[in-house]
């Protein structure tokens, strides 16, 4: 095989070469950009390789990586070698493609990378999530997974993930976000991300808002497929939350697949280590979508699902760097996730005051965020993202006009989170949030600077 390209950053600098629409500030959701034919035409000239393997597919607007990483989680500890494609990544680009919770290689991405360069180049308009969703179908395919967990990039219908045929459609909680692409009604999210649902294919949704589940079910009776709704079906009792984990126990019908209404139920209690009630709502989707396999014929045990659930290790969601003094980083990037995360602190830190370290993305709710933040918190440290798309702080200090703490902008992202630690007291908590890019920068700096000087 001819060699292209020699080094990781090489590649890396190849496909962010190509259109890369999560650095777009100006994106048009239409088939003319993002064409699902030129990815079926592209993946052919390879052979396919995402027909080699069972899937799973999921898309949502918040919650999809957590549920994802809890089936990814579970089908590991039962035995199965398990693809898990996610974006974005939250240091290291590789982390998008892992099978059985360990990265691929730089040489393995290299070396696909070569293998395909020659089909890239004589394609047409291929975008960076193309060519990466291509290179995660054929590394599958190479190490030869028994099933990939696959997450949606963006929307469902025209994503380049959908040209799979899964086991199960799984649809996390839809909130509005990306309307400048997807539509500026829930009713036309839910319609994008209600693209995934095939004909014949279970689809398994969170708890959803009345329009957005009229939309599903339009859609899976059109599709002549049974959409499984899980606050119809599953009921959570008896939930403990701590600083470490959450317990709870999920009361389920025996078959989940079949008409439940006169069924016996059964009881499992569950333990997670993501903190929060919407990360149990999302335990119940990913149960449910488990339950689905197993009557599917996978050798999923409750055992195994314990096990998935309890070790599962999904970064940058509710994630405590450290205790001493405590830093948390959370990616809530939008005004629904922004309003779940303030529910957990307070749920967990009912009297502790909040050093915030914010920054967010231009197209994003900056006002419904920081509408929610301020209920938690006295001080704000606006700050920004290397990322194309991040907002000036000086811009989002406006917002905060009305704001009684105390506002301050340290533009770095390093002397934010410096200024952040000098300040906290014994009772403070520092909380990095506002965008994927932020939380992730806060992560690597910790890791790098402070955690390694024991300072932690």
């Amino acid at each position: 095989m001819k060699k292209y390209i020699e080094t990781f950053d090489q590649a890396l600098d190849y496909i962010y070469s190509k259109i890369d629409f999560s650095f777009t500030k100006q994106q048009r959701y239409s088939e003319e950009v993002f064409n699902l034919e030129r990815m079926r035409v592209f993946m052919q000239k390879l052979g396919d390789p995402q027909n080699t393997y069972k899937t799973v597919h999921v898309a949502g607007t918040k919650g999809k990586g957590s549920i994802s990483a809890m089936l990814a989680s579970t089908l590991i500890a039962s035995g199965y070698r398990t693809g898990f494609y996610s974006s974005p990544h939250m240091i290291e680009y590789t982390e998008r493609i892992q099978v059985n919770g360990i990265p691929i290689s730089q040489e393995d991405f290299i070396h696909i990378i070569n293998h395909i360069y020659p089909l890239i180049q004589e394609s047409q308009g291929l975008t960076t999530f193309e060519i990466t969703t291509a290179i995660a179908f054929q590394y599958f395919k190479d190490i030869q997974i028994d099933i990939g967990v696959i997450e949606v990039g963006l929307g469902g219908r025209l994503d380049a993930t959908n040209i799979i045929d899964p086991e199960v459609s799984v649809i996390a909680s839809i909130s509005m976000d990306h309307m400048g692409i997807l539509g500026n009604s829930l009713e036309a999210i839910a319609g994008e991300k209600a693209g995934i649902i095939k004909e014949d294919i279970p689809v398994v949704v969170s708890p959803q808002k009345e329009s957005v589940i009229t939309v599903f079910e339009k859609f899976a009776k059109d599709r002549r497929t049974q959409l499984i709704k899980t606050d119809e079906i599953i009921k959570f009792t008896d939930r403990k939350s701590d600083l470490v984990n959450q317990q709870f126990n999920i009361i389920y019908p025996i078959k989940i697949l079949d008409d439940i209404k006169a069924q016996s139920k059964n009881t499992i209690q569950l333990s997670i280590p993501l903190l929060g009630k919407h990360q149990m709502e999302n335990a119940g989707t990913a149960f449910c979508v488990l339950k689905v396999l197993q009557e599917r014929g996978y050798s999923i045990t409750d055992q195994s699902i314990k096990k998935g659930f309890q070790t599962v290790f999904w970064p940058g969601r509710f994630e405590f760097l450290s205790r001493n003094p405590f830093l948390i980083i959370d990616a809530a990037h939008n005004n629904d996730s922004s309003k779940r995360l303030v529910e957990t602190v307070q749920e967990l830190f009912p009297r502790e005051n909040i050093i915030l370290i914010f920054g967010a993305s231009e197209d994003k709710d900056i006002q419904g965020m920081l509408d929610n933040f301020s209920k938690i918190t006295r001080q704000i440290i606006l700050t920004k993202s290397t990322h194309p798309r991040a907002a000036k702080p000086e811009i989002i200090q406006q917002i905060l006009q009305n704001f009684s703490g105390k506002t301050i902008i340290i533009d770095d992202i390093q002397q934010a989170l410096k200024f952040a630690l000098e300040q906290t007291q014994k009772e403070d908590i520092i909380l990095a949030s506002g965008s994927v890019f932020v939380a992730a920068a806060i992560r690597e700096l910790w890791f790098k600077t402070y955690a390694e000087k024991n300072i932690s």
